[in-house]
C-alpha cells in the first residue's frame, strides 16, 4: 500500500523530524555512555540510569487522546487523519456502530500488524489494564492484512461489538449502577447490553504512528467513569487532548461534564474540535452567513470552555475523509482539517521534544555539565603546565626545585582541605539518608494498608472516601518535609563550594532547590479526581461497598505509588547532582597537582626531560580536545528541540510556553538557581566559554560556546 499517496501535511513532516531528532539524541547518549565507560567514570548506579534513560528515549511516543461523548465523530476524525489511504472507513463510525471500548493505536515495527482485544469479563478481577498488557493469554489477537481494506474493515468492526448479559453480571463488573436514583437495583433476570471488550490495541504501520505518534480513542462519559486507570493515569499522561463536540449542538451538559472532570485540570495541551460543520453548509445561505454562524459557535465554545480562539477548530471529519478518499483537495481544504494538523505540528510536537530533552537533562544533565567542565579545566591545566615547563627551559636546576617545593606545599594544603571535606561529606551523607528515609516505601505501605482497612471496615461512602483523602494528604505532606530537608542540605553544600572557590579558585556554584513540580502536578490530578469521585451522587447514596469504589481505590493506590517513587527518584538525582561538580573538580585538581609534581621531578632528574614532557602534554591536549568536541556535540543535541528551535517559545500558546519554561528550569547543581525561565531571566541566556589555547584550530574554537545552564 502506498501510504505516501495520502496527504503531504506539515504534521506528518514534523513527526518524521521529531523521530529523526530522537534517534540522533539516542545515539549521542549511547556515545556519551561509552566514553564514560572507556574512561572509567561510570559506576553501577549510573549505568542503571543510562539504561532507564535509553528505554525512555526508545519509548518516546507522542500521545494524542481523543475525548468526547458518544456520536461526536472521534472515530471519523481518526479515520480522516490516519486511514484515508485505504479509501475506506476503517474504524466503525456508522449510525449505531461506534467504538465501544477505549482503543490505543500505535506502531511497533518489531511485530506484525494486529488488533488485540481484552475481554470485558476481566473486569471481574483486580488487575488493571496496564497489568493485563503483560498477560498475552488474556487478549484475543487478530492479524491485520494492511493490503486488503475489506479485511481491515471487517477486523476493526470488532471494536463495536456488544454482548447481552444478565444485569447481575453487569453489576458485578461495575458496568451498571448497583442502584438507580430511586434506590432500586436491577432484577437479577434482567438482560442488558454491554461492550464486548474492555480495551483494544491496534498495531498499524502508518507513517505517523511509525514515527512515534500514539492515539487513544476513548468512548463517552460512562466509559471514562468505568475505568479509573484512564482518568487517573492514561489521559493525564497524554501530551495533548482533542475534545470533540458537535457544532450543531455546541457544548452540551454531558460534554461540559467530561470537560470539567477529565480535561480541564492538569493537562498540558487542550484542543476543542467542533465537528460536523457540513451541517451548516446551507445552500440557501451565503458563504459569509455560514462563516458568521461558525464563528458564533466557536466564540461560544471558547467562552464555555475557557479556551483561546486558536485552540478551537471547526471542521468536518466526514468531508475530510471523503475528500481524501476521492482525491478532492478543495473538499479537504473546506473541511478545515488542515488547520488542525498544522496546529498539531507547530504546537504539540515541540512540547514532546522538550519533554524528552528534559528527561535527558534530568537523568544525566549534571553528569554532562560536570564532564564538560572537567574537560575544559583539564585543557586549562594542560596549557598552564605547558607554560610552566616552557619557563624552565634553559634555567637552573635550583629554579626547578623551588617550583617543585611550591607545588608540594600546594598539594599539602589541598590534602588538608580534603580531610576537612571528608567530615563535611559525612554530614552530607547523614542528611541525605535522613531525607531519603522520608520516602521509605514501607511508610506508604503502612498508610495504604490502613486505607484499605478503612474501606473494609466502612459501610458508607464517606468512610470509604476518607481513606482516599488521607492517602493523598500524606503524599503531599511528605513532599513538604523533603523540600525543607533539601534546603538544609543546600545550605551545607553552598558553604563547602564557597570554601573551595575561595581557597583553590574552583568554579563558584549556585544550586537550584529540590523541585517536585512534576509529581506535584500529578498529585493535584489525583486530588481532583478523588474529590470528583467522592462528590458523585451515585457514590454518595451508596449503602454498601461497591465494585467501583474498590476499583478506584486500587487505581488510586497504584498512581500514588508511582508519584511517590517518581518523587524519590527526583530526590536521589538531586542528591547525586549537588556534590557531583565539586567532587569532579576535587579529583581533577588532585590529579593535576600530582601530574605537575611528577613532571617537575623528571625535569629535576634529567634536564632533557622538558621536551619529553612537553610532547606528552601536547598529545594529551589533542585527546582532551576530542573529548570536549564529543561532549559539546551531545549538549548541542540535547539543547536542539528540532528544526525550528525557537518555535515553542516564540509561537506556542500559554500552556506550551509554560511547559517550555518548566523544562528550561535547572534540575541539578551547577546552574543558576534563579534560572527559572529562558524568556524572563537574562542570566539563563549566559554562556560558558571554554578556554582554548591560542594555537588551537579555529574550526574547533567556534563550537565551544554553550548555554550550560539548560543542562544543569
Amino acid at each position: 500500500m502506498d501510504f505516501n499517496a495520502n496527504i503531504d501535511n506539515r504534521f506528518e513532516t514534523e513527526i518524521a523530524r521529531y523521530n529523526q531528532w530522537r534517534e540522533e539524541l539516542t545515539r549521542a547518549v549511547h556515545d556519551y555512555h561509552d566514553w564514560l565507560e572507556r574512561t572509567n567514570q561510570l559506576d553501577v548506579q549510573q549505568s542503571i540510569r543510562f539504561y532507564d534513560l535509553l528505554e525512555t528515549l526508545n519509548r518516546g511516543r507522542l500521545t494524542l487522546a481523543f475525548l468526547a461523548e458518544f456520536s461526536r465523530g472521534k472515530s471519523e476524525l481518526i479515520n480522516a487523519l490516519f486511514f484515508s489511504s485505504f479509501k475506506e472507513r476503517l474504524l466503525p463510525s456508522d449510525v449505531g456502530r461506534t467504538t465501544m471500548c477505549p482503543t490505543e493505536l500505535f506502531h511497533d515495527p518489531n511485530e506484525e500488524p494486529y488488533l488485540k482485544l481484552l475481554s470485558v469479563e476481566t473486569r471481574y478481577r483486580d488487575e488493571s489494564i496496564s497489568q493485563l498488557k503483560n498477560m498475552p493469554v488474556e487478549w484475543s489477537k487478530i492479524r491485520l492484512n494492511v493490503n486488503d481494506p475489506k479485511e481491515m474493515k471487517q477486523a476493526l468492526s470488532a471494536l463495536a461489538d456488544t454482548k447481552r448479559v444478565y444485569a447481575l453480571d453487569a453489576r458485578m463488573m461495575g458496568l451498571i449502577p448497583m442502584f438507580d436514583e430511586s434506590g432500586q437495583g436491577p432484577n437479577e433476570d434482567d438482560i442488558v447490553e454491554v461492550p464486548a471488550w474492555r480495551y483494544a490495541v491496534i498495531n498499524y504501520p502508518h507513517p505517523l504512528l511509525t514515527n512515534g505518534l500514539s492515539i487513544l480513542d476513548t468512548p463517552g462519559l460512562n466509559a471514562l467513569g468505568l475505568e479509573p486507570e484512564l482518568t487517573l493515569s492514561t489521559v493525564p499522561n497524554a501530551h495533548a487532548v482533542l475534545f470533540l463536540l458537535a457544532i450543531d449542538t455546541g457544548v452540551t451538559k454531558s460534554d461540559l461534564e467530561i470537560w470539567e472532570r477529565y480535561v480541564k485540570a492538569g493537562l498540558p495541551a487542550k484542543i476543542a474540535v467542533l465537528n460536523k460543520i457540513d451541517v451548516m453548509w446551507d445552500e440557501l445561505k451565503t458563504a459569509p452567513e455560514i462563516e458568521a454562524g461558525m464563528k458564533r459557535m466557536i466564540d461560544t465554545t471558547c467562552t464555555q470552555l475557557g479556551l483561546p480562539p486558536e485552540k478551537v477548530f471547526a471542521l468536518s471529519a466526514q468531508k475530510a475523509l471523503l475528500g481524501r478518499i476521492k482525491g478532492d483537495p478543495q473538499m479537504v481544504q473546506r473541511s478545515g482539517i488542515e488547520k488542525l494538523e498544522a496546529y498539531l505540528a507547530n504546537e504539540i510536537i515541540p512540547i514532546k521534544r522538550q519533554l524528552l530533552a528534559k528527561a535527558v537533562t534530568s537523568e544525566i544533565g549534571a553528569m554532562m555539565v560536570a564532564s564538560h567542565r572537567s574537560c575544559t579545566q583539564k585543557l586549562e591545566a594542560n596549557q598552564a603546565q605547558l607554560n610552566e615547563l616552557g619557563q624552565l627551559a634553559g634555567k637552573s636546576r635550583e629554579l626547578t626545585q623551588k617550583l617543585w617545593q611550591k607545588v608540594s606545599e600546594e598539594k599539602e594544603a589541598y590534602n588538608n582541605a580534603l580531610s576537612e571535606y571528608k567530615v563535611q561529606r559525612t554530614t552530607f551523607n547523614q542528611k541525605r539518608n535522613a531525607l531519603l528515609d522520608v520516602f521509605n516505601p514501607t511508610k506508604l505501605d503502612i498508610v495504604c494498608s490502613r486505607s484499605l482497612q478503612a474501606i473494609n471496615d466502612s459501610w458508607t461512602t464517606p468512610g470509604l472516601t476518607r481513606g482516599m483523602r488521607q492517602l493523598i494528604t500524606l503524599v503531599g505532606d511528605e513532599f513538604k518535609a523533603v523540600s525543607v530537608a533539601g534546603e538544609d542540605i543546600l545550605h551545607l553544600m553552598e558553604g563547602v563550594y564557597n570554601t573551595f572557590h575561595q581557597r583553590f579558585n574552583f568554579d563558584k556554584m549556585d544550586f537550584p532547590p529540590l523541585d517536585f513540580e512534576g509529581p506535584r502536578n500529578k498529585l493535584q490530578i489525583l486530588i481532583y479526581e478523588t474529590e470528583q469521585f467522592c462528590k458523585d451522587p451515585v457514590n454518595i447514596v451508596m449503602t454498601e461497598k461497591r465494585f467501583m469504589v474498590r476499583r478506584f481505590w486500587r487505581m488510586l493506590i497504584d498512581q500514588a505509588r508511582k508519584i511517590f517513587n517518581e518523587a524519590r527518584a527526583d530526590t536521589e538525582r538531586w542528591l547525586a547532582a549537588v556534590p557531583l561538580p565539586l567532587e569532579t573538580q576535587i579529583k581533577d585538581h588532585k590529579a593535576q597537582l600530582q601530574a605537575r609534581l611528577d613532571a617537575l621531578a623528571k625535569v629535576n632528574e634529567r634536564g632533557g626531560a622538558i621536551t619529553e614532557e612537553v610532547n606528552k602534554l601536547q598529545a594529551q591536549r589533542k585527546d582532551i580536545q576530542n573529548q570536549i568536541a564529543m561532549i559539546t556535540s551531545l549538549i548541542m543535541k540535547v539543547r536542539d528541540v528540532g528544526p525550528n528551535k525557537t518555535a515553542a517559545s516564540a509561537t506556542a500558546p500559554a500552556a506550551a510556553a509554560a511547559t517550555a519554561s518548566a523544562i528550561s528550569r535547572p534540575v541539578a547543581a551547577a546552574a543558576p538557581a534563579a534560572a527559572a525561565s529562558a524568556e524572563t531571566n537574562p542570566e539563563f541566556l549566559k554562556t560558558v566559554k571554554m578556554v582554548v589555547p591560542k594555537d588551537q584550530p579555529a574550526e574547533f574554537a567556534t563550537t565551544q560556546k554553550l548555554d550550560l545552564s539548560k543542562l544543569s
